[in-house]
């Protein structure tokens, strides 16, 4: 998806940008990073390779792909380490006096807990490198320019 919006603020490598909610945005991948949901704007951080200035109008591309990507991958990790951990969990109540009822959501619980913690450290890195809206080309220079 590309949308026009206007650069706020600059942080480090990240620009804030401006971006009016349109119709569109009920469906958009990146909503949730919007901070503006319900309003008639909203406020992304985005990549600045263009070294895009507060004032300047700019085109944005959000990575829907990787996205949707992303997601699948995210649900469908944790998915399999529950059912790892379930099953575990199951098979270590032979190994001790404890009732499968009990180890069973223990070992699911600890699966999920141990795989949240490995997602969260390589959507960490990977959201650095793919997952952010990128600046593509400045429309309208503002002042800062000269």
């Amino acid at each position: 998806m590309k949308d026009n919006g206007l650069v706020v603020s600059i942080n480090k490598d990240l620009a804030h940008v401006e971006v009016k909610c349109l119709e569109a945005c009920r469906d958009c991948s990146a909503r949730s990073l919007c901070v503006g949901q319900k309003q008639a704007k909203g406020l992304l951080a985005v990549k600045n390779p263009l070294n895009a200035c507060p004032g300047d109008e700019v085109q944005i591309e959000v990575p829907d792909t990787n996205y949707s990507k992303a997601l699948i991958q995210l649900f469908g990790t944790l998915l399999i380490v529950a059912l790892i951990g379930m099953a575990a969990g199951y098979l270590l109540s032979f190994l001790l006096p404890l009732s499968y009822s009990l180890t069973s959501p223990i070992g699911l619980f600890l699966g999920l807990f141990l795989g949240a913690a490995g997602l969260y450290r390589y959507f960490r890195k990977k959201n650095e490198e793919q997952l952010y809206p990128v600046i593509k080309e400045i429309i309208k220079k503002g002042e800062c320019h000269g």
